[in-house]
């Protein structure tokens, strides 16, 4: 069909990208320069936060043809520098990254993720399939923390306590379907502008850990769906700091926990519409 209409002047991206580099000089490389090539076909921008590095973030900005820098003054903490590349965004969507994440080309993971979301108008936040290096599945889709599940995860009690584990991970659902989920990880986040307008920024109190919990329940008090697609993946070349116990990591991820429940209570989820409740604001 022929199309006489002009060419669009409009010069918006489709999608935001948000990363943050302080000092992983060994993953930012590869990172940046396999979002380039996975997005065919759609506008996309870097927005990349130098969050106070001390080597600077020039190497990079030249691997993804629209980069916009967004250099701290200060090094913030994480809940913080997202809220930089929110503020900054002017997307139709905002994709939020963990540095130590890794694409794979010909899974068009950006342009699928953005193909995903137009076709689910009341999807608000969304990830896809995400594996580790070793290519074992690294489950982004998770339910709300119990102190079961804690247990199993922080004291190695995973063993005896299976079924809350593979319920806590929706082991029950296949890897390649779409589902709701009560959270996503953080390490790849997909949020919508009109979600983001209801929900708001990202909680700082939360230094580190459960801020993606609460974002995500956020967006599920407003009425916007939180979604898991399997239909494309990317990696996380994940070392989690908080799987030792005495770490400083697992404090700060128990404080985290314990704040979360201070925040929300125990009886969070009466708090939740139903499904086909409309959207309300926070």
């Amino acid at each position: 069909m022929r199309n006489d209409r002009p060419p669009s002047r409009d010069t918006t991206p489709d999608l935001d990208v948000g990363v943050i580099y302080t000092h992983e000089r060994d993953l930012i490389g590869p990172l940046v320069s396999s979002l380039s090539r996975s997005g065919d076909g759609m506008r996309a921008r870097l927005l990349l936060v130098d969050n106070r590095s001390d080597d600077g973030v020039e190497p990079w900005r030249a691997l993804m043809p629209d980069t916009a820098v967004l250099g701290n003054a200060r090094r913030l903490g994480y809940a913080a520098n997202l809220n930089r590349i929110l503020a900054a965004s002017t997307a139709r969507y905002i994709l939020l990254l963990n540095t130590d994440m890794l694409f794979a080309p010909e899974a068009q993971c950006l342009t699928r993720m953005v193909r995903f979301m137009d076709s689910r108008p009341a999807c608000g936040i969304s990830s896809c399939a995400i594996y580790h290096a070793d290519g074992g599945f690294a489950y982004p889709a998770r339910r709300f923390q119990t102190l079961p599940i804690l247990a199993a995860r922080r004291l190695g009690l995973g063993g005896l306590l299976r079924g809350a584990l593979d319920r806590y991970l929706y082991r029950d659902r296949p890897i390649e379907s779409t589902f709701p989920c009560d959270w996503l990880s953080g390490c790849f986040l997909m949020l919508r502008r009109e979600a983001f307008a209801d929900i708001g920024f990202f909680d700082e109190g939360f230094v580190k850990y459960f801020e993606d919990v609460d974002i995500c329940y956020r967006a599920a008090r407003c009425g916007w769906q939180v979604l898991y697609h399997g239909g494309t993946f990317c990696y996380h070349l994940e070392q989690r700091a908080s799987r030792h116990i005495l770490s400083r990591d697992a404090v700060r991820h128990a404080q985290s926990y314990l704040r979360w429940y201070w925040k929300w209570g125990v009886s969070f989820r009466r708090d939740l519409p139903a499904p086909d409740a409309p959207r309300r604001a926070a």
